[in-house]
């Protein structure tokens, strides 16, 4: 099975949604709308971790344990996801990508990076770690739509100021930054833009190389259908040469001769990269992009826009408080409410009758993938007023 950035980031002859929907087991006992924490997988997974183990027992791990299986990955996740795959870093996941920059970064005491409210942790804590190095973190707050814009971050930047951290989509209310615009604005001041990308990876269609950031971390077991443990970072080759990796090992480097006098970092992003990799991750991350990339994600965006707006359409109808940003540039798969209390107690009453959401900040969060139906929003919206 293969795939090109070209077919998947191109409209298709709509998949058959109901087919696609019996592919996930969970469906058939829960109404599930939180894609945005974890995944429920597809039953092609248990049948690729299947593939890994028989070649395990059959062959003794001659492609299981393969380095080149690995570099098929790293293709095959670029194609699919539209980055050139020589750009890209087999990591473990988002928090991890964010060190690798937080701490790889050439700074210099007085620096700041500006990030925003709208962080996820993951996207905060490495850099509040900087601090104890001289690095100031500034915070820009959402304008009274819910919204952080270039226009946010004007005012925090300054010639100190070497990173915007930026998440493409926000864990929380759901909101889609413009990347684009971001990056125009840093590109004029020199400065790099860093995102988090995992609530939009397997959502959204726009090839990553195409948003003008500088570095893009994610991890794959959100929309993407991966394992925990299986994520990847994109690199400009200006960051991959500007970045000094916190730690290295043998595929760290243009060499594996370890007596060489003067080991020379590689230039790709094998640099990143430390140690045996996540061998069963990998193997099951490639299998998944070819599954996302063989319905198309600009098939899988049109879903996804289409069954949001409905869920909001519905839930104004029901005058239900949204928080999420109208406009689709404005949002991807994510929908947050505002209940007018502490929504712990509404997501453990669904919870119980098997409708999975999230609390996120106080407020509940709906968030839908492609093989999510018209039923599960009634359902939901409708439990969530007699809960």
């Amino acid at each position: 099975m293969t795939t090109t950035t070209a077919k998947t980031n191109t409209l298709q002859t709509e998949p058959d949604w109901d087919a696609l929907r019996r592919d996930f087991p969970t469906l058939e006992n829960f109404v599930y709308l939180d894609i945005s924490r974890k995944a429920i997988l597809p039953r092609q997974v248990e049948e690729f971790m299947g593939e890994w183990m028989r070649d395990i027992y059959e062959d003794a791990g001659d492609r299981a344990f393969s380095m080149d299986c690995i570099e098929e990955t790293r293709q095959v996740v670029g194609d699919v996801f539209g980055a050139p795959h020589t750009n890209l870093s087999l990591i473990k996941n988002t928090s991890e990508g964010i060190n690798i920059v937080a701490q790889g970064f050439p700074w210099r005491d007085g620096d700041n990076v500006v990030i925003s409210e709208f962080e996820h942790e993951n996207n905060t804590f490495p850099w509040r770690h900087l601090t104890e190095r001289g690095v100031e973190v500034r915070s820009a707050a959402p304008d009274a739509e819910g919204r952080i814009t270039v226009d946010q971050y004007r005012d925090l930047v300054d010639d100190r100021t070497r990173i915007i951290g930026v998440a493409w989509v926000a864990y929380g209310n759901g909101y889609r930054a413009d990347i684009p615009g971001i990056a125009d604005f840093c590109r004029d001041r020199g400065i790099k833009v860093v995102v988090d990308g995992i609530q939009a990876v397997g959502v959204l269609a726009t090839p990553i190389a195409e948003l003008g950031a500088d570095v893009f971390v994610t991890g794959g077991h959100k929309a993407q259908f991966s394992l925990a443990g299986a994520g990847f970072m994109y690199a400009t080759n200006e960051m991959i040469e500007m970045l000094t990796p916190p730690y290295a090992a043998k595929y760290s480097f243009t060499s594996n001769d370890r007596m060489q006098p003067s080991p020379e970092l590689a230039h790709d992003g094998h640099r990143f990269e430390y140690g045996n990799p996540n061998f069963l991750g990998c193997w099951i991350q490639k299998r998944s992009a070819e599954y996302v990339g063989e319905i198309g994600l600009a098939n899988i965006e049109a879903r996804v826009r289409l069954l949001t707006t409905a869920l909001m359409e519905e839930a104004e109808r029901r005058q239900i408080k949204i928080l999420t940003p109208r406009p689709w540039a404005e949002r991807a798969g994510i929908v947050s409410f505002d209940l007018g209390c502490h929504a712990g107690e509404k997501q453990a009453q669904l919870k119980a009758q098997n409708i999975v959401v999230s609390e996120k900040d106080g407020h509940l969060r709906a968030a839908m993938h492609f093989y999510n139906n018209e039923d599960d929003l009634s359902r939901f919206l409708d439990a969530l007023q007699t809960a």
